[in-house]
């Protein structure tokens, strides 16, 4: 007879403790930089779709790896959200919007922290993105009803993405914030400028999303200590 709980399973005399299932943190699966964001970047331009299918992929993903917005954020960007400035090309995610996919109603961000202004670290990445919205003002949604992109199918993207590189990497959208969040961290921003810049509204949040290696950590130490003296 086996007898469950919410702690232990029982069979027989035997008394075993459950094993939690592994949960699945984005930070495991960030990409490593620099060669696996080529990789995903030249994994892209390989799938079977025509060109402007593959152009408008490859700025779904620079919005998601090279400014750290969200799925919705990045389905929801538009023209009207960009911003020229002294350091380049920012991307400000507004306190409300039109839904673009459902234009009866508002779209907000997932938190309050949700709305701020993100500038994309390669001004040449930025230009990209922004030309690309300047001739497609409402971005990856664009005018065709029929042909509006979900949450779900940004995911099953880059889910495909990740199964045709080269090594296959388990990816999904969270892995690629989780990638932008990384860069930042061993770039040395603090976190307080590393949660504003993600949107999110606590230090918890980063446990999930930033991984620090030994050497990482031992670089950033003496990198931050030196400076102080």
């Amino acid at each position: 007879m086996v007898q469950k709980t919410k702690e232990f399973i029982v069979e027989g005399d035997t008394i075993k403790k459950k094993v939690k299932p592994r949960v699945k943190h984005s930070k495991h699966n960030a990409l490593r930089l620099p060669d696996e964001k080529t990789e995903m970047l030249r994994t892209i331009k390989s799938l079977p779709y025509n060109p402007q299918t593959l152009y408008k992929y490859e700025i779904l993903v620079h919005l998601m790896v090279d400014a750290g917005l969200r799925v919705t954020e990045a389905i929801q960007c538009r023209l009207s959200w960009f911003l020229e400035t002294e350091d380049g090309i920012a991307v400000k995610v507004p306190v409300k919007d039109r839904d673009l996919r459902n234009m009866k109603r508002d779209w907000v961000p997932k938190t309050e922290a949700g709305s701020r202004i993100v500038t994309f670290i390669k001004k040449e990445i930025g230009e990209k993105v922004k030309s690309y919205f300047i001739s497609n003002p409402r971005g990856i949604q664009g005018n065709n009803k029929a042909k509006a992109i979900s949450r779900q199918r940004v995911y099953q993207l880059v889910k495909l993405i990740g199964s045709k590189m080269t090594p296959a990497k388990d990816l999904y959208p969270h892995a690629l914030r989780s990638t932008f969040a990384n860069e930042l961290v061993q770039g040395g921003v603090t976190l307080h400028t590393l949660c504003y810049i993600m949107g999110w509204d606590n230090l918890e949040t980063a446990k999930n999303y930033v991984h620090t290696s030994e050497a990482a950590a031992t670089q950033d130490l003496i990198r931050t200590m030196r400076s102080l003296n």
